[in-house]
């Protein structure tokens, strides 16, 4: 095979090459070669040799009994044969039928499955998960490669190989910038829609959420990523002490509530006696997996906050948090709940008073007015997001709940008046959901 011209959009000799090969399509009949058993080669226009020396520089091992793997654009299938003649479980996908792969699949007496499904639709509720993920020769045919490196990532347990089309051949320190073809400008092809330079690569399978993005090599515009879930060790002698996390919340509500959707980020508030962070000597872990923060910030003293994505794939139920930085091992865990339904039977406020003078029942009046009440009843995940406070039929805004303990102790709540509330007798109730507490009589004085 004639070694292509660099590519570049409106370029007659990059159009030609690429019609040279439809052509050579047309005649073989098959774009991989597939090696058979008895020897013979179902020949394509990619050859043998080419293929073992690109799934060769794959970080993955020669043994994978026990593993699932999907490969996504598999086409003719040779990864995907490849990775099952390994030991592995593989589902293949394509947006169309692909008769080539059921006729190799035949002839190889493969167990490797097929299915009609496109990218979008990959999701761990779906398809489960899988070990290794192959997204090769798929990204630029995409008109949104973020959203499908997003549901790659989602239903990866371990590691992803993309490939894709680069625009650029060595990074050189330029900035990540994607090209979009609106309609054939790419080699003549009207479903080549983007052009990636390779930091904007890179940056898009990290804010995807992996944790590591690793380019293996790029060859004629073509780049290899290895793309991981989980950080690597960390220091076999730490230079300082793990970092103390306080806590994880929603960032946007600051509750310990949070939701599987899209660009749901949390916030994570710590101390440590390092004296500088960037987003590459931070690693936060959630539910196991890692991942890249978004910011880090100083907030006074020896504190710290870092506001990272939720990891994609993560089952409901509540998960460990923890981080550790380039020269530590990690924190203490703190837990989120996601996507665990706040319900509470009953609830029942055993006491309140000003949250200043701590003076039961009443509260001083003021812009400063604040009450203190202890309530039973509420569940583990109750928090200042999904927890209201009124009094006298007003919302009052809920500033903390204590922590849950496990000793089913009524919870502490703080909650903030609202501008000029007025003095006198009030009513004052909490609720969670549809369930309320009978009212507790409170003056404002």
């Amino acid at each position: 095979m004639n070694l292509m011209p660099p590519i570049r959009p409106n370029d007659p000799a990059c159009e030609a090459w690429n019609r040279m090969l439809m052509d050579e399509y047309a005649e073989k009949g098959f774009y991989h070669s597939i090696p058979l058993p008895d020897g013979r080669v179902l020949e394509g226009i990619l050859p043998l040799d080419a293929l073992r020396e690109r799934l060769n520089e794959f970080p993955i091992a020669p043994d994978l009994s026990g593993k699932r793997v999907l490969d996504i654009g598999a086409w003719d299938g040779f990864f995907a044969f490849e990775m099952e003649r390994r030991g592995a479980d593989v589902v293949a996908i394509d947006n169309v039928e692909v008769e080539n792969f059921h006729v190799a699949r035949q002839l190889l007496n493969s167990k490797a499955q097929h299915h009609v499904q496109d990218v979008y639709d990959l999701s761990s509720a779906r398809n489960g998960r899988f070990d290794i993920v192959l997204f090769m020769g798929v990204l630029y045919h995409l008109k949104h490669p973020l959203l499908a490196l997003e549901r790659v990532c989602e239903v990866t347990r371990e590691l992803a190989i993309v490939e894709s089309f680069v625009t650029n051949e060595a990074p050189a320190g330029e900035a990540p910038v994607l090209q979009f073809y609106e309609t054939n400008e790419l080699l003549g092809q009207i479903d080549n829609w983007c052009g990636p330079n390779i930091q904007c690569l890179l940056a898009m399978c990290r804010t995807a959420g992996f944790a590591r993005a690793e380019l293996i090599r790029v060859l004629r515009q073509r780049a290899l990523v290895a793309c991981y879930r989980h950080w690597l060790a960390g220091p076999a002698e730490p230079a300082f002490d793990p970092p103390l996390l306080l806590d994880c919340t929603d960032s946007s509500n600051y509750g310990v509530n949070v939701r599987r959707k899209s660009d749901q980020y949390l916030a994570a508030f710590f101390k440590s006696r390092e004296k500088s962070f960037t987003l590459d000597t931070l690693f936060p872990e959630v539910g196991g997996c890692g991942i890249r923060p978004v910011s880090v910030h100083y907030t006074g003293g020896d504190g710290w906050q870092a506001n990272f994505l939720l990891p994609p794939g993560l089952d409901a139920g509540w998960h460990d948090v923890r981080l550790r930085t380039a020269h530590s091992r990690y924190s203490n865990t703190v837990r989120i709940a996601v996507d665990v339904a706040a319900h509470a039977d009953s609830l029942k406020i055993t006491g309140a008073c000003d949250a200043t003078s701590w003076r039961p029942g009443e509260i001083a009046a003021g812009e400063d007015a604040c009450v203190s009440l202890w309530v039973a009843g509420l569940p583990v995940n109750a928090d200042r997001a999904n927890v209201r406070v009124t009094l006298g039929g007003q919302r009052w805004k809920v500033q903390d709940v204590a922590p849950d303990k496990g000793d089913q102790q009524p919870r502490q709540i703080n909650a903030r008046a609202p501008k000029s509330f007025p003095k006198g007798r009030h009513e004052l109730v909490v609720a969670l959901g549809d369930v309320q507490s009978e009212p507790l009589a409170m003056r404002v004085v």
